[in-house]
């Protein structure tokens, strides 16, 4: 099952705890100081939105000349740095920002992620700082499960990412995690349930209808699988694995024109991707005879 989508936790931002951070409005003609790295930040900001991300560090910098004691900005400065795969830069910013502020959660939190990121062990110690300083920081509990789904410790998982989902009902992301723990163990039922409760939140979720439908051929409920699978195309008529997939529960019923059709879209999609999944996949078995497989296969490479 697929999941993936990038839906992973974003970096902690600080761009408005740090323009509250000063109230008093310049006075005279000349800015002061903190006025000017407010300017700057803002600057930051807005290039950070159009991703225009060196822009954005160069502004940052400039800020902090006016206020180098500012801890929100090396924060900031940090996860931009990141972004741009400059990791070291980054590091050393973000741990300049904790020895400014040790005690805050968006930037403990920040240096866990980055670490998490790198595939360094001790971003688990950053994460479960932030969880001290601050028990309901948004993301951290997803970010902590992945750490434990990385070591097999799924029982881990589950428990911090139900605990995720108690403290936001709309974390359809920490759902989808649990729907797909739940898929490696086999555990298929629980698989389900979770991907209907996003469904609620979410109707035109094509994902959680694609995985839906992955969940039901399991389940052995073909009508199920196929209005899942079709509705995940309705929604994203370009969904390469979603017409796949239909390809495989078509060809496993015999309705092989069909399957034939949903393979050859794929295979326009994503011809490689295709080709690799289907040269081997018993469940397109019931084709192999027929020459428009070969055909389309061919025309994929």
């Amino acid at each position: 099952m697929s999941s993936s989508q990038d839906e992973t936790q974003p970096f902690g931002f600080e761009w408005q705890g740090l323009q509250e951070q000063s109230q008093d409005d310049a006075k005279g003609q000349e800015q002061d100081s903190e006025t000017q790295a407010r300017t700057h930040n803002t600057k930051a900001k807005q290039f950070f939105g159009q991703g225009r991300l060196a822009e954005a560090e160069q502004e940052l910098n400039q800020a902090l000349k006016y206020a180098p004691d500012w801890a929100a900005l090396y924060d900031n400065l940090g996860t931009i740095c990141a972004e741009q795969n400059k990791f070291a830069d980054a590091l050393l910013n973000y741990c300049l920002a904790l020895r400014l502020d040790p005690h805050s959660p968006t930037i403990m939190y920040n240096i866990g992620y980055f670490l998490l990121q790198n595939g360094l062990d001790a971003s688990q110690h950053f994460l479960e700082k932030t969880l001290l300083a601050d028990p309901h920081y948004p993301d951290v509990r997803r970010a902590l499960s992945d750490i434990f789904i990385e070591r097999g410790e799924n029982v881990k998982a589950i428990s911090m990412l139900a605990k995720a989902v108690e403290q936001n009902p709309q974390d359809r992301e920490a759902r989808f995690r649990l729907s797909d723990i739940f898929w490696n163990q086999g555990d298929f039922h629980e698989s389900r349930q979770q991907l209907r409760e996003v469904l609620k939140l979410a109707p035109d979720d094509q994902r959680a209808w694609h995985n839906l439908g992955l969940v039901a051929v399991m389940l052995e409920n073909e009508q199920e699988a196929e209005q899942a699978l079709c509705q995940a195309i309705q929604l994203d008529p370009r969904y390469t694995l979603a017409h796949y997939h239909i390809a495989c529960l078509y060809s496993n019923g015999y309705r092989l024109e069909e399957a034939l059709r949903h393979l050859e879209i794929a295979a326009r999609l994503d011809g490689k991707a295709v080709y690799g999944w289907a040269e081997a996949d018993n469940k397109l078995d019931h084709l192999r005879t027929h020459p428009r497989f070969n055909q389309i296969l061919s025309e994929a490479i």
